[in-house]
């Protein structure tokens, strides 16, 4: 029996050794420049990845023979047959793709675009409708950089700032860096849920990533993209229903790839300041159907926020005649008070099912963040990774990590609180006392004594003063445990009443808990406060709050139960 186990074992080590082997390598042009962000997958499969900005890639695949498919839109498609034993290095090299303008006949003047347009407007609402319900799994990487910044910015010395965040001496570099992993699922018309099931963000150990399948959806089938942080308008899509009131269209050329006519049409506004896009969109003949596209916008549009802003997509056959994003790129510059900043966020799709099968509760929640899910190390994301990071990246990591771990530790936690935590007297005068321990995540606070005195016709003059104890219990669900007291003493009538509250986590669930004696309004709506009334007590000698003594004792329970639902006793 120990043989035996001994041998499965073995058996179950070789084939973990073996399971995941790598394709990797660069991506390069005829003159030997890098291509960024080329697609990469298995022909007749939904696996692939794409590359890095740097034109690196690196795709798991397990031991078997694979034809490799490499494409990169404005290139002409490479496949390798590759008999897989051991991780390989395969360098590729893609040639420009040629556009030819072949014969064609001009009506009226009008170019042979428009033609080729207005019948892939017409299929556009079956492509838009085309999949009924499907899931995938989408990596989501973000990266922005600061490119500029003042040396100082509201008083503030940008120069120590950009120490503490792991910047240059010429306050430059990656200020966001997050990949992120989920489980997509989407159900016509409208229902949709993710799973975050992996989250990394460079420098914050604790958090999770603010990426989102959800967000990058973009789909051009759609009349228009409605992104209200960005434009105040719909952008409008280059295949919209009315698109020929906004675009003027031009064939570029064609080329065949196996055995698809691929069109390329340039696509600009017909006014500059129409929320349209420019650029490229590929389109396949005869299925009219977009292959690829490398759209932008720009300020002329008056977009916000962002100075330019530029889509990349691309897609690849699922199935017999469906095809589906296998990456989408949003890259953008923009600028602000003297700051310079840039970055994309790119999402690679894989492991598609057109035919799922969902249960009644699987769309009661748009969005499900696991509990584990930024505690993966970097031997699962070295496996898990589709795209290579970048030198630059993994720089980042290795530099912000150092920092996380020095912004976390007790000595430096101590050190800021112990410049916050000095006594003031003034702070108990004006302000109230703030005390913490940041790393225990423990807070303390003392009401002001001028904010806590008060005046009425029932108490004459009266303190209310109260104090409060804060610690967060889980950083992940940002759950806190609070507790508080008050004493409230009428100097004209000798009464003391004070009272206790305290709210506790239970699971996912708020155990809140308040008791003992007050002096309240009758309107507990409070229309006018007791600062307030207090004023008008002592200098027009009109009190409005109509005041009573209260016990009490006030016990409630609440929470999610499941999916939106929520509840309270």
């Amino acid at each position: 029996m120990k043989l035996a186990l001994s041998l499965l074992g073995v058996l179950f080590l070789s084939v973990n050794t073996y399971a995941q082997l790598t394709i990797s390598g660069k991506i390069k042009d005829e003159k030997s420049q890098l291509i960024p962000f080329a697609s990469i997958y298995v022909k007749n499969t939904t696996i692939g990845t794409s590359a890095n900005s740097e034109g690196e890639y690196s795709l798991q695949v397990k031991p078997g023979e694979y034809e490799v498919l490499y494409k990169a839109v404005g290139y002409h498609q490479e496949s390798r047959k590759l008999a897989i034993k051991t991780s390989q290095i395969v360098n590729v090299t893609l040639i420009t793709e040629n556009y030819q303008l072949k014969d064609v006949t001009i009506y009226s003047g009008e170019d042979p675009a428009y033609s080729i347009m207005r019948k892939a407007i017409k299929k556009r609402k079956t492509y838009l409708n085309e999949v009924k319900a499907y899931t995938c799994e989408v990596y989501i990487k973000g990266l922005q950089k600061l490119l500029a910044a003042p040396k100082k910015f509201l008083g503030r010395d940008i120069d120590q700032v950009g120490r503490e965040i792991g910047l240059d001496s010429n306050r430059r570099g990656i200020v966001y860096l997050s990949e992120s992993e989920s489980k997509y699922s989407y159900q016509y018309p409208n229902n949709v849920h993710e799973e975050m099931i992996s989250s990394k963000v460079s420098g914050r150990n604790r958090a999770f990533s603010f990426n989102r399948a959800t967000d990058m959806k973009v789909n051009f089938y759609e009349n228009s993209e409605d992104w209200p942080e960005i434009s105040n308008r719909p952008l409008v899509s280059p295949v919209a229903q009315d698109a020929m009131l906004y675009y003027n269209y031009k064939l570029l050329g064609e080329s065949v790839e196996n055995g698809e006519t691929i069109c390329k049409i340039r696509v600009t506004p017909k006014r500059n300041y129409d929320p349209c896009f420019q650029g490229i969109i590929y389109i396949l003949k005869n299925s009219w159907r977009i292959y690829g596209l490398n759209l932008y916008i720009t300020k002329k549009a008056n977009i916000n926020f962002v100075d330019t802003l530029k889509v990349d997509q691309q897609f690849f056959p699922v199935g017999n005649k469906t095809w589906m994003t296998s990456s989408s790129k949003l890259e953008f510059t923009g600028g602000i008070f003297g700051f310079k900043f840039g970055g994309y966020f790119i999402s690679v799709y894989k492991n598609y099912d057109l035919n799922p099968t969902f249960n009644k509760k699987e769309f009661a929640e748009v969005l499900r963040i696991t509990k584990q899910v930024n505690k993966k190390d970097s031997a699962y994301w070295e496996q898990e990774r589709p795209i290579p990071l970048t030198e630059e990246e993994k720089t980042d990591y290795i530099k912000k990590d150092k920092l996380a771990k020095r912004r976390e530790s007790k000595e430096y936690l101590d050190s800021l609180d112990r410049v916050h935590n000095k006594f003031k007297f003034s702070s108990l005068l004006m302000g109230g006392i703030n005390t913490r321990n940041r790393y225990k995540k423990e807070y303390y606070h003392f009401d002001s004594l001028l904010g806590s005195l008060l005046y009425n016709t029932v108490e004459g003059f009266a303190l209310n003063y109260g104090a409060s104890f804060t610690k967060q219990i889980d950083t992940v669900t940002n759950r806190y445990m609070q507790l508080g007291a008050k004493v409230r003493y009428g100097f004209s009538n000798h009464l003391l009443n004070g009272s206790i509250n305290a709210t506790l986590p239970v699971k996912t669930f708020r155990l809140n808990i308040n008791a003992g004696s007050d002096v309240v309004d009758l309107n507990n709506h409070v229309p006018i406060s007791p600062f307030i009334n207090s004023l008008y007590s002592l200098l027009e000698r009109q009190n409005y709050e109509k005041l009573y003594q209260k016990d009490f004792t006030n016990i409630s329970f609440s929470g999610r139960i499941t999916g939106g639902w929520q509840a309270s006793a």
